[in-house]
Formats: C-alpha cells, sequence, structure tokens
C-alpha cells in the first residue's frame, strides 16, 4: 500500500516537474470556486445552492488586478506568495494558492480562490459581563464581486447608540488608489472620515501618498468596577497629507521613508464624576506641523493553521518589523505649543516547527518643555504551538507616563482578566498574562464551521488608579469555553463563549464576543 503510494507520487512529480525561478510567465490561469461546490453530493442540497445562487462570485478582473506579476514577467516564488497574501488580506478569499506549472516557452501560473460569503443582513447580541450590545446591520465586504465593502450599521451599547454608514474602495476606478468614506451618528455626537490614498501595496511598491480628513464629536466615559464614574465631551478634527518612498536597496529587506504634514485638534469641555463630584478638564491640544517616519521590514513570511483559529490560512511574518515617526508641531505651523510627537514600534518573531512565537514593543506620547507626557509604552511576549490541540501563552504590559485626565489604563473582560467586567479595575499601568489550552472536538460541521473548546487562566494588576481603585495586587481567573470558527463567512473570523470564574468569592463572568483575544 505505502509503496504503491510513493510510486503514484513519484509518478505525478515527473509529470509535473518544478520551475525554476527566472522562468518567463507565458500565461496566467484564475480559478475560481464559489462557496460551497455544488459539484459535492455533501453540498449539493438547497440550502447551499441558495447560498451560492445569491452570492456574487468574486470577479477574475479583481483578483488579477491584485496579482504582482504579468505575462511577459520572469518567475519569482516570492512575487507569488506575496500575491498570496495580498488576496488573503481581502478576508474574503480563503483559501488561496498560487502555484506554477511548466507549459511550452516557460511557465503557467494557476491563482486558485475559494470565495467566502460576504453579506450580513441580521442582528448581532454581544455580552461582556454587564456589558451589553445589540446590533442590527447591513454589511457587504465584495459588493458586486468587486472588493468594495459597504456598511449600514445600528448599535445599541451601554456607552451609546450608533447609525454607521461606512464605503471603501480598495481599487478606485481601477487603479491601486484606496477611498474610505465614513459617516456616524451617535446618542452623543457625529463624526465623519474621508481618505484617499495609494499605499505601499506590495514591498516593491516604489511611492506611497495619500490624504485623510476627520472630525468627531463624542462624550467619554472614565470606569471603575465595570461602571462610568466620570463623563466629559470630546471634539476633535484631523488632516494629514502624506507622501512615501521605497529605499532601493537591493535585499531581503524593505526600507521606506515618509514625509508629511498634520494637524490635530483635540477640544474638552463638560468634565464632571457622575455621581456630581468635581473632575479636571483635560487640557486642550492643538497640534500642527510636519513628520518623517521610516519603516522596515524583512521579506520572511509562512502561512499558519491553528494558531487564532483552526481551518483558515493565517500569514504570519518572521523576523524583524519596525517603525518610527516623529513630528514636529509648533507655533510656527499653527500649532498651540512647541511639541514633539513620537510614534513607534518594533516586533519579531519566529516559527519551529509549530511552535510560533513573537514579541512585540511600541510606544506613543509627546515630548513638552523637556520631558515625555500622555506616553505609554507597550511590551507583549508570546508563543503558541499550532494545530488542532495546540495552547498559547502571553505577558503583555502597558506602562503610562503623565497620561492626559481623559485616558486610563484599566483591566477586565475586554483586556484580558476575563474573569471581571469590563473596565473593572482603574490604573494609569497595566499587566496582564493569558495561558490557554484548546482542542479542535469537530470537523468541517455542515461544511458551515468547526467548534472548538478552550480551558483558560488569567492573571494582571493594575498601578495607580485614577478615579477608582487599582487591583491591589495580582487577580487572578480561570474559566472554559467553546469557540466557533465560521469557515465560509468572512465577516467573523470566531465566536468566542467562555465562563470565567474568578479565583476567590466574586461571582464569574459570561462572554459572547467575535473578537480574538490574542
Amino acid at each position: 500500500m505505502f509503496l504503491s503510494l510513493a510510486l503514484a507520487a513519484a509518478a505525478l512529480a515527473a509529470e509535473v516537474p518544478e520551475v525554476a525561478s527566472g522562468t518567463p510567465i507565458v500565461a496566467i490561469r484564475v480559478v475560481r470556486h464559489d462557496v460551497f461546490d455544488l459539484g459535492d453530493l455533501e453540498t449539493s442540497a438547497w440550502f447551499y445552492r441558495w447560498a451560492d445562487a445569491l452570492h456574487v462570485l468574486t470577479r477574475e478582473g479583481y483578483i488579477r488586478s491584485l496579482l504582482l506579476f504579468q505575462i511577459g514577467d520572469r518567475l519569482d516564488p516570492t512575487v507569488l506568495a506575496e500575491s498570496e497574501r495580498l488576496l488573503r488580506a481581502n478576508g474574503f478569499l480563503q483559501p488561496v494558492t498560487i502555484s506554477a506549472h511548466a507549459v511550452a516557452g516557460g511557465a503557467e501560473v494557476v491563482v486558485e480562490t475559494h470565495d467566502q460569503w460576504t453579506t450580513k443582513l441580521g442582528v448581532s447580541v454581544g455580552v461582556l459581563g454587564n456589558r451589553r450590545h445589540v446590533g442590527v446591520a447591513f454589511e457587504e465586504d465584495n459588493l458586486l464581486g468587486w472588493g468594495k465593502q459597504l456598511l449600514f450599521d445600528f448599535d445599541s451599547s451601554t456607552e451609546r447608540t450608533t447609525r454607521l454608514f461606512q464605503y471603501t474602495d480598495p481599487l478606485l476606478f481601477g487603479t491601486r488608489w484606496q477611498l474610505t468614506a465614513a459617516h456616524n451618528e451617535n446618542s452623543d455626537g457625529k463624526g465623519d472620515l474621508f481618505s484617499v490614498a495609494y499605499p505601499f501595496f506590495a514591498l516593491a511598491t516604489p511611492r506611497a501618498g495619500g490624504v485623510s480628513w476627520q472630525r468627531a464629536q463624542t462624550t467619554e466615559w472614565l470606569y471603575s468596577g465595570g461602571e462610568k464614574v466620570v463623563s466629559g465631551a470630546l471634539a476633535e478634527r484631523g488632516f494629514r497629507l502624506w507622501a512615501g518612498y521605497r529605499l532601493p536597496l537591493h535585499s531581503q529587506t524593505t526600507q521606506r521613508l515618509t514625509f508629511g504634514i498634520f494637524k490635530d485638534e483635540r477640544h474638552y469641555s463638560g468634565w464632571q464624576q457622575i455621581a456630581g463630584g468635581p473632575y479636571p478638564t483635560p487640557e486642550n491640544v492643538d497640534l500642527a506641523g510636519i513628520e518623517i517616519g521610516w519603516q522596515m521590514q524583512v521579506d520572511r513570511w509562512r502561512v499558519l493553521r491553528g494558531f487564532k483559529v483552526w481551518q483558515r490560512q493565517e500569514d504570519v511574518q518572521l523576523g524583524l518589523a519596525a517603525n518610527i515617526t516623529v513630528g514636529f508641531s509648533g507655533p510656527t505651523f499653527g500649532g498651540d505649543r512647541t511639541r514633539v510627537l513620537l510614534n513607534g514600534g518594533a516586533s519579531v518573531a519566529d516559527l519551529r516547527g509549530r511552535q510560533f512565537s513573537w514579541l512585540t514593543t511600541g510606544v506613543t506620547g509627546r515630548l513638552e518643555q523637556g520631558s515625555f507626557v500622555d506616553t505609554v509604552t507597550h511590551l507583549e511576549v508570546g508563543t503558541a504551538l499550532t494545530g488542532r490541540v495546540s495552547w498559547r501563552a502571553r505577558v503583555a504590559i502597558d506602562l503610562g507616563h503623565e497620561l492626559s485626565f481623559d485616558r486610563q489604563l484599566t483591566l477586565g473582560a475586554l483586556t484580558g482578566l476575563r474573569g471581571w467586567n469590563p473596565d473593572y479595575f482603574d490604573g494609569t499601568s497595566r499587566a496582564v498574562t493569558n495561558l490557554e489550552w484548546r482542542r479542535q472536538l469537530t470537523g468541517e460541521l455542515l461544511h458551515l464551521g468547526v467548534i472548538g473548546m478552550v480551558v483558560f487562566a488569567d492573571a494582571g494588576r493594575t498601578w495607580h488608579g485614577r478615579v477608582g481603585p487599582d487591583t491591589g495586587g495580582w487577580r487572578s481567573d480561570a474559566g472554559v469555553g467553546v469557540h466557533i470558527e465560521p469557515t465560509r463567512a468572512s465577516l467573523v473570523r470566531v465566536v468566542r463563549i467562555e465562563m470565567a470564574k474568578p479565583l476567590g468569592p466574586a461571582k464569574g463572568v459570561f462572554l459572547v464576543t467575535s473578537e480574538s483575544l490574542f
């Protein structure tokens, strides 16, 4: 049996010889698959036929427009791999494979894609302890098969009621330019966003640039014990014009420079404690000036399965990536005072067998009058054994320094301490660690999704509470849950249904969410 399989594999390999790098590409064939394969007896029932009939298959022209190669180019495996990542990055093509085959005169490249269901029309409900939200939405991630995104959303939560319209066009007029426009009406304000950009869509993209404008009026909240304790109004306006240039370095490392001008305003009013006591109104901030940025990343990527979800292809970058942007704001440009703005970060990741490990750092803040203010430094280290049976662990630390009065670094169910309600513990610095063991329990049920279980433990603490108590030392919890991964829908990656119990007399917290924790 094993001998016959080996002979068959050898014969297949002989029929499809490996294509050498540098071979001219003489043909590109796109093979598209709908959400369900109606030729399969298991997915030929009326439900699957109706789903395919209602779904618009991604246009071949759209797929071809995202490819980084064309007929006449020399075959480059790294370019084929990057094109795969670009197609998967849309979220509605999964899985994607691009392969090359020898034909007369050169190589034929075959691009094979599988569509995901992209239309959402219905009601969504989320539960995070004492935090609830109910939403009604129409969302389409692949409008008419051209990758355009349209969203009408009504959402009611404990913070506000929101009505949102958003349109995104990733290939404006068939070009690489991208358009995003959004408008929201809230129970406590409103906001608008408009952005047009020609991004660094590929590692080899030589130039990029764009312009964006936004404004928003909202009521902000500070929390203690999971409840609102401070409220105040915030009005924001911002504008940015930028351009970028890829440095002509011939190596696996891509480096880019960016230049821009910006104006950002944050004005505060009416801040007070909800119980009626006074609270300091944050200082207004008017920024205007120029910025310079640098980006670097190594072209080392791997496709994983069983990291955050079980079935989907997940692209992870290995090696080092870093970026830093320094802005200079002052009265000369229209700002309120001289300030230096800092925003940067770095990450490094490694994959050894099934073990994926990562380290990320970041810092945001301002330098004013010789000292840093409103600065947060982030550090996270984690590791995960990937696969059907796996485990994950991470430690994350956020250190705040001279934070503005509208900011706090809380800890609770949203930030990794799942045994307590969201925003339960106050602080201007925090640390959290999480350990999970996961197991995929089923195959693809009804060709719609897989179900798995998780057992987890969390621990964390906060320092220097501003409007309420911090953790008073380390707090911990443990819990179990069910994770559901929809395998044919792009709008949800995973549904987490978890129950966590603090180690002590406190009550547990029930969570239902579609957001990954880490």
